[in-house]
């Protein structure tokens, strides 16, 4: 069995995780800044990940409006995703991230962490709580 990479998508930075092995747990990888050539943003996901030699898929956070619409920023998600498949030829689900870079921010102003430091790492833990709701989601339906 593979592992699965988690993505947050942003038009600044992107966060990117991996999950273990036995698909049990995500663990941040890195923040990326994103490169006004998505190309380029998919090539550095792409040499971010170069060890691991075992993914099987890509999940990649969905930003939908609290009514479950899309937005304007899904329609960017879904186009930067086409630019990855490209590079990185792998299955791509995405994942409904509603609420998920609020509730990252909410804990790290719960721990006292200065904006300085939630900035750099925000996104990286967004993309963790992509990609462990998704690997929770496969404890539910039986693997």
């Amino acid at each position: 069995m593979g592992r699965i990479v988690g993505i947050d998508y942003g038009k600044t930075r992107i966060g990117v995780a991996v999950s273990d092995e036995r698909r049990i747990i995500a663990t941040a990888l890195e923040t990326i800044r994103a490169s006004k050539n998505p190309l380029e943003t998919a090539k550095e996901i792409v040499k971010a990940l170069s060890s691991y030699k075992n993914i099987d898929l890509v999940v990649i956070g969905l930003p939908l409006h609290l009514n479950g619409k899309e937005s304007e920023m899904s329609q960017s998600v879904r186009a930067f995703a086409t630019v990855l498949v490209e590079v990185l030829p792998v299955p791509l689900v995405f994942w409904d991230e509603r609420l998920t870079s609020a509730g990252v921010e909410k804990m790290l102003k719960g721990i006292d962490m200065s904006r300085k430091k939630r900035a750099l790492v925000s996104d990286a833990l967004s993309a963790v709580s992509i990609l462990q709701n998704y690997l929770d989601s496969l404890d539910r339906i039986g693997r």
